[in-house]
């Protein structure tokens, strides 16, 4: 497909004075984040992104620049104040020891899933955000928490032990809040102690019971996850996976919410990550037929920044909406790896 020319476009992305790439603003360039302050416009209020430079420069071959982006996000590994420790760290530290062996990623991936790990309340449930105690956040989850599981299910394999114990006890509680009977999911839910589902809802899509079209990637991708982590899941997987494809138009790439109104942002970057996970499960016809189409309309044809146009970020504040944003790039990256040159890819669990 374009596996040469998306890596050539990844290869220009880079850290500019401590600060990393996140979306691309009107002008077509990087807006640019320290991995370190705090993120107004990211729900979790701390930069959630710097992870998938780094990995897509681990996937480019982009060995010392993946290593100083790495290193940026260093700090971050043993702060147990959000979910994001997944994203973070396992496209950067798992796949640097992926990359090279180096043991300090091993060490640096292991903290971070420790750190994790610490966010797991006693009825299961990793709490997204916020001191566990705090009556105002407690139980809350999302269901982009799933694929930041993958640091957990690796970390097991390491040697952490209890680690697949805390990612399956997480989707056992959440699994019944957040995906529907027919495949489709919330993108948010709140469980109270004894387990009860106290709300349900969004935060990034178009409606309570709409269904978010990056949401539904990352319960893809967190489930295939599982699957191949557990042997288990499958079924979960699948659910997602059909309801996804079912649900897309004539034009392939995904709306940004399957339940907004027509002519509303796209976002290629769910495309992205569905793409990746439908791999991950096996289904190469579908995953091809995606990716395909995302090469063919989204892939950056000229020179602003990015590899993955036609994404966006968060639709009902008004921030990103067709932009090129550093996970969409990550994830075709990786379909692109799996289709065209699977011995070249990284993979966090083999």
């Amino acid at each position: 497909m374009s596996l040469r020319r998306a890596e050539a476009l990844a290869r220009r992305i880079a850290p500019r004075d401590g600060l990393l790439p996140h979306v691309t603003g009107d002008d077509g360039r990087w807006e640019l984040l320290s991995p370190l302050d705090a993120e107004d416009a990211a729900l979790t209020r701390l930069p959630w992104t710097g992870g998938f430079v780094a990995g897509q420069l681990w996937l480019a071959g982009e060995h010392e620049r993946a290593a100083v982006v790495t290193d940026l996000l260093r700090p971050r590994a043993a702060q147990p104040t959000t979910h994001d420790l997944g994203f973070l760290f396992w496209p950067s530290a798992v796949l640097g020891l992926c990359a090279t062996d180096d043991d300090c990623y091993r060490v640096l991936g292991l903290r971070a899933a420790a750190a994790l790990a610490k966010r797991a309340l006693p009825n299961g449930v990793i709490q997204v955000i916020g001191a566990l105690d705090d009556p105002e956040h407690r139980g809350r989850t999302i269901v982009d928490t799933w694929p930041n599981l993958l640091l957990l299910w690796w970390a097991e394999r390491q040697g952490m032990a209890g680690a697949a114990d805390t990612a399956a006890a997480h989707l056992e509680a959440t699994l019944p809040a957040l995906l529907r009977d027919d495949g489709s999911t919330f993108h948010a839910a709140r469980l109270a102690d004894d387990g009860a589902v106290l709300e349900q809802g969004t935060i990034n899509g178009f409606a309570a019971g709409s269904t978010w079209a990056r949401g539904q990637a990352w319960a893809m991708h967190g489930l295939a996850s599982a699957h191949r982590a557990t042997g288990g899941y499958r079924h979960e997987a699948e659910r997602a996976a059909g309801w996804f494809l079912d649900h897309l138009a004539d034009d392939p790439v995904p709306p940004w919410d399957f339940a907004a109104p027509a002519g509303g942002p796209l976002d290629a970057s769910a495309g992205a990550i569905a793409a990746s996970a439908l791999l991950e499960l096996g289904w190469e016809e579908d995953a091809r037929r995606l990716v395909g189409a995302l090469v063919t309309t989204c892939l950056n044809p000229g020179d602003a920044d990015g590899v993955l146009l036609h994404c966006c970020y968060r639709q009902p504040i008004g921030h990103g909406l067709d932009c090129a944003t550093v996970w969409g790039d990550f994830f075709l990256l990786d379909a692109l790896k799996r289709i065209e040159a699977p011995d070249r890819r990284l993979d966090p669990l083999s």
